[in-house]
């Protein structure tokens, strides 16, 4: 009989544990399904958006920072927060005369330093290259108007990361107060201090995972 009741109180301890255990899995895949099926929303969203565009390979990137962060540590020590994350959208966006941007959006997979609270949520951060019109790319130049004509910059020391990246970044606070065309251009594209993030130096120090290389933990 007392085998019995070690048994039955067992059981009760053990069955709530494995309902959890079952629902988090449940929870988990279904959270993997829905991310998969916005990727592949989102790359065909920016493939149609590419399409037509002619590609400008630039040789100038126009990063004001000269930071370079070549170790994790170093990362850490630079920046407000690291973070690993998955690019999960990219989309056009306004850009200042002469330059091309584009909106990206990380969901922060993992914070590696820095605010938690950061963790599974995701921001926009702007970057190099991306879709312009011929117009602006030239603006100020002694070319003729074609408001019509897209164009896909593409700079060779920043590739555009595709969506579905899994990359490693520094986030700092972004400060859209002062009166900067690039602050006009982010507002326009809807970024503010609450939902996006800065990154300083993206050409040294944001890396993009190779998508041959296994998943460690």
């Amino acid at each position: 009989m007392k085998k019995i009741l070690i048994i039955l109180v067992a059981l009760t301890v053990m069955l709530p544990l494995f309902a959890c255990s079952v629902k988090s899995v449940h929870e988990n895949q279904t959270r993997q399904s829905k991310q998969v099926q916005l990727l592949k929303k989102n790359r065909k969203a920016w493939e149609k958006e590419i399409a037509d565009a002619d590609v400008i390979q630039s040789d100038v990137l126009r990063d004001e920072s000269t930071y370079v962060g070549t170790t994790l540590n170093q990362l850490k020590n630079h920046n407000q927060a690291l973070i690993k994350g998955t690019i999960v959208n990219l989309e056009k966006m306004h850009s200042p005369k002469n330059r091309a941007y584009t909106k990206a959006t990380i969901h922060i997979d993992k914070v590696l330093s820095g605010d938690k609270t950061l963790q599974n949520k995701s921001y926009f951060v702007a970057l190099n290259g991306g879709v312009v019109s011929f117009d602006r790319w030239y603006a100020n130049m002694s070319k003729p108007k074609d408001f019509d004509h897209k164009m896909l910059i593409k700079h060779d020391e920043f590739p555009l990361p595709d969506i579905g990246s899994e990359i490693i970044t520094g986030l700092m606070p972004i400060h859209l107060d002062e009166p900067l065309e690039y602050n006009t251009a982010l507002k326009q594209s809807g970024f503010t201090i609450k939902n996006s993030f800065a990154i300083d130096g993206a050409k040294y120090n944001f890396w993009v995972k190779d998508s041959k290389t296994k998943n460690t933990n």
